[in-house]
């Protein structure tokens, strides 16, 4: 039961309220990026293995953020404040696309640093 309560939680984000400003790779932290709201979140495309362990740490030294891996898709895989660790679904062989969404925890402009790690199992 749990799990069908945690499902219907998750959501999708809509392609015209994603921003993407870059890309990431394991180990690699982003130059400072002005999110402004508009639109609602700003993003990161990163590609991963099924398995994969990964830590997700999004920063402003003005407030909190909120979080969230999507899958290629943008539907909702995990969410936090500031910071996710998360195992990528196993869906096949071949690495997938997945995305850091994230924004200021209010909706207000912020500057982010994102880094992402590969953790070990």
């Amino acid at each position: 039961m749990f799990a069908t309560v945690a499902f219907l939680a998750a959501q999708s984000f809509n392609v015209g309220d994603v921003k993407v400003v870059g890309d990431l790779q394991y180990g690699q932290t982003s130059a400072p990026v002005d999110c402004s709201g508009v639109p609602s979140y700003c993003a990161f495309v990163f590609n991963g293995q099924g398995d994969d362990r990964v830590d997700v740490d999004v920063s402003s030294a003005e407030g909190k953020a909120f979080v969230a891996i999507a899958d290629g898709a943008l539907a909702e895989l995990t969410k936090g404040t500031n910071r996710v660790v998360f195992s990528l679904p196993r869906r096949g062989p071949d690495a997938e696309t997945y995305y850091i969404v994230f924004r200021d925890s209010d909706g207000k402009p912020r500057r982010f640093v994102v880094t992402l790690k590969k953790l070990e199992k």
